[in-house]
């Protein structure tokens, strides 16, 4: 896989160095600077509507970016502070399993629910793959020291038990290392014979979508995005266990949240994901909207998504892959718009 050379990260530190933090006057006038998004009609974003584009085809072969936007009723500190600690467990059609916060330090208690004999296909299909990792190859996103340490383990029992105890020491030594070393802490994968960096791909993904980093730069500099900066906000860590197209999927995650002004960023990273893509970040901006009698917040979503599968894919079949991308990011927003109403 390629790497980040010098002259990325220098345009990308450039990039990430030219935002403000002036108070918004026009919400809807900020998010046509830098978003997709030329028709925005405040009342019927309130009234329920979500917009949603695709956006352009990106040079990262295995990239692919989303927007979408939508309205809340709740104020920005309320709804950056429910999406900041969001649980999706509540809704089956979301296919996670399991949803849990994880400590500072981790702990091995937070992952207790970490669970290999649930009755779901997509969790036998990633118990298959752990226990058919030997040493030297796996179809999963690990390093080599790992792919050793799970075949070592899982030698002479493969009980699920077993399984779930295995992940949990990778799981926790790669949370710390986060945690400890921030996005300098995150190890390469090995895959078919390449090495791939899951903050690389991020910040190769950040630098083609230059209008947003410069917007994000505030909450991207603070979480110790740019290259060999140091975090400065402490993010809401986590880990799941999902279906990803069929496929059981562990992620270990974080999201930092910022105030700016009078609205709210959100960055919720990926850093580790244990196969069928390699890392995503979505990015929030949140403001104070006002329609009539109707108040409630202004949410501008981003998603940003990097899996080696992509790299095979051009044209319609890139447009279709978004498109799918989409429909499933629209139903968690409708997930996370219904605990709102709900919790009113």
């Amino acid at each position: 896989m390629r790497r980040l050379g010098y002259i990325a990260f220098t345009v990308l530190c450039g990039v990430l160095g030219q935002s403000g933090v002036a108070q918004t006057a026009d919400p809807v006038a900020r998010l046509k600077e830098f978003s997709e998004f030329r028709q925005v009609d405040v009342k019927r974003l309130l009234d329920g509507e979500i917009l949603s584009e695709r956006g352009a085809l990106m040079n990262l072969r295995t990239g692919i970016a989303t927007q979408a936007c939508y309205a809340v009723p709740a104020s920005p500190e309320e709804t950056a502070r429910r999406l900041q600690q969001w649980n999706p467990l509540a809704h089956e059609s979301l296919n996670v399993y399991r949803f849990h916060s994880v400590r500072l330090p981790p702990d091995a208690a937070d992952f207790n629910d970490l669970d290999f004999k649930l009755d779901k296909r997509a969790v036998r299909w990633l118990l298959s793959k752990t226990l058919t990792t030997t040493a030297g190859d796996s179809d999963l996103n690990l390093s080599r020291s790992e792919s050793r340490q799970i075949a070592s383990s899982l030698k002479k029992t493969s009980t699920p038990q077993e399984v779930a105890a295995c992940w949990t020491k990778l799981l926790m030594a790669r949370a710390s290392s986060f945690q400890t070393r921030g996005f300098d802490g995150m190890a390469p994968y090995e895959v078919s014979g390449e090495t791939v960096s899951p903050a690389e791909q991020i910040r190769l993904m950040l630098k083609e979508k230059s209008r947003i980093a410069r917007e994000f730069d505030p909450v991207i500099q603070k979480a110790g995005l740019t290259p060999g900066s140091a975090p400065t906000l402490k993010p809401f860590y986590y880990w799941n266990l999902f279906s990803s197209e069929g496929y059981g999927t562990l992620c270990l995650g974080a999201t930092y949240s910022l105030p700016v002004g009078d609205r709210y960023q959100l960055l919720d990273v990926e850093y580790y994901v244990s196969g069928s893509y390699y890392a995503s970040a979505t990015l929030y901006e949140i403001w104070p909207i006002q329609a009539g009698n109707k108040k409630g917040s202004l949410v501008w979503r981003g998603d940003l998504f990097s899996a080696g599968g992509l790299a095979y894919t051009k044209g319609v079949e890139r447009i279709a892959y978004g498109a799918i991308m989409l429909l499933e990011i629209k139903k968690g927003i409708r997930a996370f718009q219904d605990d709102i109403k709900g919790a009113r």
